[in-house]
């Protein structure tokens, strides 16, 4: 659900995040950015009235569940924050529930952490640097850390097959379930199906090949892209691709080639602005 403007990333992380980065976007009336779908869990916490997604009022904190549809994202005003991807098997131990119970219709973050979202906002708001917004995070995420949270490990180890090209046959034996008893504990837990969860961790794969490709200049690549990612041809990508985006890579590709050739201020590395440029 990047909004496409500048990415800062950070540094340390704590456990369950698998990405955390700052976004700086100039104003863009009338232009609508896609939010692509994700195994992961989109929290966001915005330094001003906050991100406007699928039409919704403006939320300045931002906490959903898997999504498997294509969010719309508008930037109507200048727009600055800090956005992580969390994986849902840390779902309980940072947001005391399990990712299933993560609303993925509102996107609203204050309404389901309550005054904790509050205060990170306006933590985050007084922030005068990357470093010391990053910190806010972090500090609020290790203070909420709960280990006695995580899940069975059964389902910790069905989601590594998984994510390692297992197939959900495969996985049920691995972890001495039947297919019928692993789908009922992923959708009590994740709020979707192993077969959807693995079909979305494809689908991750297969945008950020695309979009090193592109960033690389290369030309005519998508049906070795497809083989690749774990797709049978460029055909079956294009449907799922479909499926999950709404439109297909090609079009894709033209939509975000400015946000995909964008470089960024990070955090942990080489920078083209100081950490107070904010």
């Amino acid at each position: 659900m990047s909004d496409g403007g500048e990415m800062i990333g950070a540094g340390r992380r704590p456990p369950g995040v698998t990405s955390m980065v700052g976004y700086r976007s100039m104003p863009a009336p009338g232009v609508v950015h896609r939010g692509l779908p994700s195994s992961k869990l989109v929290f966001i916490v915005s330094r001003d009235e906050g991100v406007v997604v699928d039409g919704l009022p403006a939320n300045p904190v931002v906490l959903a569940g898997m999504h498997t549809a294509a969010s719309a994202i508008v930037t109507p005003t200048a727009q600055a924050g800090v956005q992580l991807a969390v994986h849902p098997l840390a779902a309980r131990a940072l947001f005391g529930r399990p990712a299933a119970e993560i609303d993925v219709s509102t996107f609203g973050g204050v309404e389901q952490l309550g005054r904790r979202a509050v205060r990170l906002h306006e933590r985050l708001t007084e922030t005068r640097s990357w470093s010391s917004a990053f910190g806010a995070i972090e500090d609020d995420l290790l203070a909420a850390w709960d280990e006695d949270m995580i899940p069975r490990p059964e389902l910790v180890q069905a989601w590594r097959l998984l994510e390692n090209g297992a197939s959900v046959a495969g996985t049920a034996r691995a972890v001495g379930y039947s297919e019928r008893r692993l789908q009922a504990l992923f959708r009590a837990e994740f709020g979707c199906s192993p077969r959807t969860i693995a079909q979305l961790m494809r689908f991750e794969r297969v945008t950020d090949l695309i979009a090193r490709w592109v960033a690389a200049g290369s030309v005519g690549f998508l049906a070795d892209v497809a083989v690749t990612a774990g797709y049978s041809d460029q055909a079956h990508l294009t449907r799922e691709f479909r499926r999950f985006a709404g439109v297909t890579p090609g079009a894709w590709i033209v939509e975000e080639f400015a946000n995909i050739q964008a470089g960024g201020h990070r955090r942990d590395g080489p920078s083209n602005h100081d950490d107070n440029d904010y």
